[in-house]
């Protein structure tokens, strides 16, 4: 199925880049959501219609018309400064101690994508939250998208699986609260 991702991103007078900025993903994700007959999963319609304030159906509506759906987008939604690289790191890393580097390289780019944009959409669910709530979040959230990856590759967990998982993730959650403090 076609979408508008390409067509609104232009309207709007964004690169690529910048709406990957907005969508927390990277420019290589926009191109790949952008590509002719790409059918967008729900994590991404989510998070382009959020990060142009349009609503879901003008992506995949083959006689939208951009012009209005443009004039009718409602600002941006506001979101919490957390490192979309430092996330995409993390998870990989997470994985790649707990089922090896091997197990990790096999994941590929658009599932890892999407696992991110639900690591965001989980997050931001609540913008109004202690810092202190908003790092259990993230570690809650980061959790959830491992092992989400992990068990749909048929991941086998050790006796040990648990407390490596919670020493992963903290370590994890302190590389991108890291990561995000660096000038964004």
């Amino acid at each position: 199925m076609a979408n508008n991702v390409r067509k609104l991103r232009v309207a709007f007078l964004l690169t690529p880049s910048q709406l990957a900025q907005r969508i927390r993903a990277e420019p290589e994700d926009v191109h790949r959501i952008e590509a002719p007959g790409y059918d967008l999963s729900e994590e991404w319609m989510r998070a382009v219609a959020l990060a142009l304030g349009v609503p879901e159906s003008a992506l995949t509506d083959p006689h939208v018309d951009i012009d209005r759906v443009k004039a009718n987008a409602a600002p941006p939604k506001a979101s919490m400064n957390i490192c979309p690289i430092a996330t995409r790191y993390a998870m990989i890393a997470v994985i790649s101690k707990l089922a090896g580097s091997i197990f990790a390289a096999k994941i590929e780019s658009d599932d890892l994508a999407r696992a991110i944009q639900n690591f965001f959409a989980f997050i931001d669910d609540q913008p109004e939250i202690s810092e202190e709530r908003s790092l259990i979040r993230q570690k809650l959230a980061l959790q959830i998208a491992v092992l989400a990856i992990l068990q749909s590759r048929g991941f086998q967990p050790d006796d040990r699986f648990e407390a490596r998982l919670e020493m992963a993730i903290a370590g994890a959650a302190d590389l991108i609260r890291r990561f995000s403090a660096i000038d964004p």
